[in-house]
């Protein structure tokens, strides 16, 4: 009788695990599924706002541009004699034509009697000029410029006209239209977004007219009308549904079965429609990314097959400690031998779970590195031409002329670009960059940061300034420091979201540490500190908040954008610069971030900052090596203006090639790192080797390669972290072959 209970209960407990663990599988299934889907419809819905948002600017761009072409035609025309007008105003469409790149198919002038006509290129097709006569009418009922509906032209293919009025001297005299062929915007907008293994992108007007489709038959054709007349057979029902629900919403998503119109056999498939609107001109048109099902499912299933697996073994394993423990009620030895068996089984399956993670967070942080390494190789490649360029303007311009300081701009931006993408490189683990220091003034780091921050703020909030007429310095990373003004700014910014009397007082102070509270509570250096306080009227912050606000990825969601990093990041800078930062705040009333930062006493400059120092000059025969011929070029350019007698080798088949005329005919080579065929450390070992006399200095955007060991072991002579100018280089020239 005892044994049949044991075994009652056995298979009672049994089916209790299969009822816990089927349960919070499916659950964790549908909270899966539900979460693939919203994250793919979000996507999309994305990429269909992302296309909108492309239509509309290109529209936007093509109607100013024939704006200002009317504009000043319009001025020219007032003084030209009647006889020559017609043809100015086909010299100008001509012009206007050529210029836009055939973007604009054809270009009409209409005079406002309509008795004067011209266009360019001379049509030869039938015009519809009604509807040409139609929006003048427009124009000269509302005398503004006017976008057009869409409609189809003698190709059938869609178009839409945009039309600006001629003015001379404050009166309408014609109008000029542009015919834009949405198969032209279709190609260069539409057609490369891509979804999943079928998916497309289609543009239809607010009723359900194809306006830009894959499938060119379509184009002209209703959703749903056109198909069943040209598919009697197919059943449509479904995307009458998408029809009703896409002129009834802006923007959403639809699941329905329909088919694969660009598929010679088409079978009847599950598919996803992610849609968003766009204004152009007094129409709406619907952007649409239709995706199949199965694309989304796939991943679907294979987490449903994998919990069932696991449902399973998890069900085996909890079936198999019940017969265990069964057995082990039987016999008191084996129960004891089973139960060691049992820990050491858990204790093997902690050890490899946590190794399993730790090998998941490195791979993570190794996927992380590489693609902020890659990111930093490009971002230099591409600023490289910009610094050496801006440098080669300065050294060519008067100081005293306005472009100067415009040049000058470009070359400081620049090195501000390089000093973050530094950053990233550091990020990335690439141990051949270092966070620079300089004495920087704070006045002018504020005046810079605030200049940009106050681009991003709305329009409804005011900005105090109460920044100190005295120069203060401070030796510091001058972005890492406008990384905290911006990030305060944003935070202050976020507190005030939906006020429209919203205040950000930005002050600064000169405090001795002997006199401030919160210095005191510190274990600064005992010297003086400029204090810059950042105070706004926002929501503010109770205590408990106030003590985690520094927590990374911390947020009270004060903004939808909010990550929970921003001020994690501000307090490690500020400590990092041998400062501190502490808050004030009560709720209803506002915050104040008051940020504290040692001042230094060294008010001298960057020397690097002049361009035109003459301790970088030289007469030597200098080689450059890059396959980014941009770059090459500009560095000879550089080098030359500088008095180096300076080749190029952009081609890495003519190194090998020309390997003696490289190492018989110059003092110093300069080589990429990431060369084909042979890379610069390969070719500066080759070069040491033949003639160890030959300077050699290597540029990279980015390397994981040990440089400093290299130099040690003189296989190279300097290395260059791009972006590189003209004087960086000869500096790094005159350093190798003077001793310096």
């Amino acid at each position: 009788m005892k044994k049949n209970s044991l075994k009652t209960f056995s298979f009672a407990i049994i089916f209790f695990i299969i009822l816990i663990v089927g349960n919070i599988s499916y659950r964790g299934f549908l909270n899966y599924q539900n979460t693939i889907m919203t994250q793919q419809i979000e996507h999309l819905l994305t990429s269909s706002k992302s296309i909108g948002k492309s239509l509309e600017l290109y529209v936007d761009e093509k109607e100013k541009s024939l704006k200002d072409m009317t504009i000043n035609l319009g001025r020219y025309l007032e003084k030209t004699d009647k006889e020559f007008i017609n043809d100015e105003i086909l010299k100008t469409l001509e012009v206007f034509y050529h210029t836009q790149g055939k973007e604009v198919s054809e270009l009409f002038y209409v005079s406002l009697d309509k008795k004067n006509t011209l266009s360019y290129p001379k049509i030869d097709s039938l015009v519809n000029y009604e509807i040409l006569y139609n929006e003048l009418d427009y124009i000269r009922k509302n005398k503004k410029s006017y976008v057009g509906t869409p409609y189809l032209d003698s190709s059938d293919g869609f178009s839409f006209n945009m039309a600006e009025p001629v003015v001379v001297k404050g009166n309408i005299i014609g109008v000029i239209f542009g015919r834009i062929k949405l198969e032209n915007m279709h190609e260069l907008l539409v057609r490369p977004v891509k979804a999943g293994k079928h998916g497309y992108a289609v543009v239809t007007d607010i009723d359900g007219n194809i306006l830009m489709h894959p499938v060119k038959s379509h184009i002209g054709g209703h959703v749903v009308k056109f198909r069943e007349k040209k598919y009697p057979d197919l059943d449509l029902e479904e995307l009458k549904g998408l029809l009703i629900k896409r002129k009834t919403e802006e923007e959403g998503s639809y699941i329905y079965n329909s088919y694969w119109w660009p598929q010679e056999n088409l079978e009847r498939v599950r598919k996803i429609n992610v849609f968003s609107r766009v204004q152009i001109g007094t129409e709406f048109w619907v952007v649409s990314i239709i995706i199949s099902y199965d694309d989304i499912k796939e991943p679907i299933e294979n987490y449903l097959y994998s919990s069932i697996i696991i449902a399973s073994v998890i069900i085996l394993i909890f079936s198999w400690v019940v017969f265990l423990t069964m057995r082990m009620i039987k016999n008191k030895e084996a129960y004891e031998l089973e139960t060691n068996y049992l820990r050491e089984i858990n204790k093997s399956t902690e050890e490899l779970r946590k190794k399993d993670a730790e090998l998941h967070h490195r791979r993570k942080l190794e996927t992380i590195g590489t693609m902020t390494g890659g990111i930093a190789h490009e971002f230099n490649n591409v600023l490289t031409p910009i610094m050496g360029y801006s440098e080669l303007i300065l050294r060519t311009l008067d100081p005293n002329i306005k472009s100067y300081d415009y040049a000058k701009n470009i070359y400081e931006s620049s090195e501000r670009a390089q000093e973050i993408i530094d950053q990233i490189r550091l990020f990335s683990g690439d141990k051949n960059i270092k966070i620079k220091y300089k004495v920087i003034s704070i006045n002018k780091v504020l005046r810079d940061a605030l200049r940009f921050s106050e681009s991003l703020f709305p329009t409804d909030i005011k900005i105090i300034k109460d920044i100190k007429k005295e120069e203060w310095y401070l030796y510091a990373n001058e972005t890492q420091i406008h990384q905290v003004v911006l990030n305060l700014c944003t935070n202050a910014c976020n507190a005030m979201r939906g006020r429209d009397d919203g205040v950000i007082k930005i002050s600064t102070d000169r405090v001795k540490y002997q006199e401030d509270e919160v210095l005191q509570r510190t274990e600064l250096i005992k010297r003086d500190y400029v204090k810059i306080s950042f105070e706004d009227n926002g929501c503010g912050m109770d205590e408990d908040t106030v003590e985690k606000i520094f927590d990374p990825f911390f947020t009270k969601k004060l903004s939808e954008k909010s990550s929970g990093l921003g001020l994690s990041i501000v307090q490690g800078i500020v400590i990092k610069h041998g400062g501190t930062i502490n808050v004030f705040s009560e709720i209803g009333k506002g915050s104040r971030f008051d940020v504290y930062l040692p001042i230094s006493t060294n008010k001298i400059s960057d020397p690097d900052k002049n361009v035109e120092n003459e301790d970088i000059l030289g007469n030597e025969s200098i080689l450059i090596i890059d396959d980014d011929k941009y770059v090459a070029e500009m560095l000879k350019s550089g080098l030359c203006d500088l008095g180096y007698q300076t080749a190029v080798i952009t081609e890495g088949s003519e190194i090998l090639k020309r390997f003696d005329y490289i190492k018989n005919n110059f003092k110093v080579v300069i080589t990429d790192l990431a060369m084909p065929e042979i890379n610069g450390i390969q070719l500066s070992k080759k070069v040491k080797m033949s003639k160890p006399e030959v300077k050699v200095i290597l540029m990279t955007a980015y390397s994981d390669e040990p440089l400093e060991e290299y130099m040690q072991e003189g296989v190279i002579d300097d290395y260059l972290m791009k972006p590189v100018s003209a004087s960086k280089l000869s500096r790094s020239i005159r350093g190798v072959m003077d001793n310096i």
